[in-house]
C-alpha cells in the first residue's frame, strides 16, 4: 500500500520499513491480548486456566484441575463473563503497554534489516557477484 501511494519511490525508505514493522509488531499483542489476560486470570473456583510447573511429571508441565463437570470452554467463558461485568473491556487489555513496547521495536527492526538485506542481495544475484548459477 505504501509503495502503491508512492509510485515515484523506486523502493521505499528505510523509515518506511521501520513505521510499518512497528504497526505489525503492535499488532500481535493487539490481537490476542483478550486471550492472554484470560488465561493468566483466576476463576472463581481459584484454578489457573493456564499450565502450571510441577516437579512430578516427566515434562515438567500438568494441566491445573478443573472444576466439577464444567469444561474448558465453560471455564474461558465465565473468566470472561466475570471480566467484563466487573472491569469492562479495558480488563482485556490490561497490561497492553509493556507488551507492545517490548514488541513493536523488535519488529520495525526485523521489517527494516528484512527488506535491507533482501534488496543487497536481489542486487548481488542480477550483478553476478554470487558464486552461483541456476
Amino acid at each position: 500500500m505504501a509503495a502503491k501511494l508512492q509510485p515515484d519511490l523506486e523502493q521505499l525508505p528505510s523509515y518506511q520499513h521501520m513505521l510499518i514493522g512497528l504497526v505489525s509488531g503492535a499488532m500481535g499483542p493487539f490481537s490476542n491480548a483478550p486471550i492472554d489476560t484470560i488465561k493468566t486470570r483466576k476463576d472463581p473456583f481459584s484454578y489457573l486456566l493456564q499450565l502450571t510447573l510441577t516437579p512430578h511429571t516427566a515434562t515438567g508441565l500438568q494441566k491445573s484441575p478443573a472444576a466439577p463437570s464444567q469444561s474448558a470452554f465453560q471455564r474461558i467463558s465465565a473468566i470472561a463473563l466475570d471480566m467484563w461485568r466487573q472491569e469492562g473491556y479495558r480488563a482485556f487489555y490490561k497490561g497492553i503497554t509493556p507488551r507492545v513496547l517490548r514488541v513493536a521495536p523488535g519488529q520495525a527492526i526485523v521489517f527494516a534489516v528484512y527488506e535491507r538485506v533482501s534488496k543487497t542481495i536481489e542486487q548481488l544475484q542480477g550483478s553476478g557477484d554470487v558464486g552461483y548459477s541456476e
